[in-house]
């Protein structure tokens, strides 16, 4: 974390309750190490994508969505998109601990949403309620109407875990290292001196299934190389592991629900 970048957490930390403020990253590479706001943080995914750790488990944030972080809830933030672009809300609400807007979250958009966001971040870096009483009544309502108006949740968004268990950690960075390349239970097995039982046990215990660890390992990768829009869909399929463009089309609409290219058209 930078100079800057810890200069405006303290921002947000002191700032009063009544406070909104914005935030736009432009073009630039997204790594934030563990942090928390006292203020609940609102992430509209403008361009590219996110991936947000929190409460021992790692989100992908595709493009065009909303992570929607408590307050005080520590998390990292990081993108593997060539580019990204943000529109960041801080923002105090009066929520219920069994209220669903006091959990991580992550909703999908749609042309209401994200012109209303863009309406609001339009308005600078700071709303207030004494100097702007109306905008600052009707941003409180957008947001506390999020979760209602939201089109429902991508079967992709599912978390995955992060385990406890501290031997299985350089084995899963080693699949997220390699996972363009063929992996399989044994050849990994191998590379960490474990039996296949053993790797198994590992992944059992944590309550991992290493195919489909690496399947949606995969689709992820391959859904920020569609958003980068710099390969084609066949090129994808290569880049992220898989032996075919059909076997990749299957696994792909198994886990989002649409084919790739249904998925770039929003079809």
């Amino acid at each position: 974390m930078n100079t800057e970048q810890q200069e405006y957490i303290s921002l947000i930390n002191r700032s009063a309750p009544d406070d909104i403020l914005i935030k736009k990253t432009g073009w630039e590479e997204i790594n934030l190490q563990g942090h928390a706001h006292k203020k609940f943080q609102i992430i509209y995914t403008l361009s590219g994508t996110l991936h947000v750790e929190t409460e021992g488990a790692n989100y992908f944030v595709p493009e065009k969505h909303i992570a929607w972080i408590p307050e005080n809830a520590s998390h990292k933030l990081s993108s593997n998109s060539r580019q990204v672009s943000l529109i960041i809300f801080y923002v105090t609400l009066n929520v219920t601990p069994d209220d669903s807007k006091s959990r991580f979250s992550i909703y999908s958009t749609n042309a209401i949403i994200a012109e209303n966001i863009k309406f609001i971040a339009s308005k600078g870096k700071l709303i207030t309620q004494k100097e702007q009483p109306d905008l600052y009544n009707f941003t409180l309502s957008f947001f506390n109407l999020l979760p209602q108006m939201s089109p429902g949740a991508d079967v992709l968004l599912k978390t995955l875990v992060i385990p406890n268990d501290s031997r299985l950690h350089p084995i899963l960075d080693y699949i997220v290292e390699h996972i363009h390349e063929e992996l399989n239970m044994e050849q990994i097995a191998s590379q960490y001196n474990l039996s296949v039982r053993n790797l198994s046990r590992l992944f059992h215990t944590s309550g991992l299934h290493f195919s489909s660890y690496v399947n949606h390992l995969r689709i992820t990768r391959a859904i920020e190389l569609l958003t980068d829009g710099e390969y084609t869909v066949q090129e994808i399929a290569y880049r992220v592991g898989f032996n075919t463009p059909n076997n990749f089309n299957r696994v792909f609409k198994q886990i989002t629900g649409k084919s790739p290219k249904a998925y770039i058209t929003g079809v």
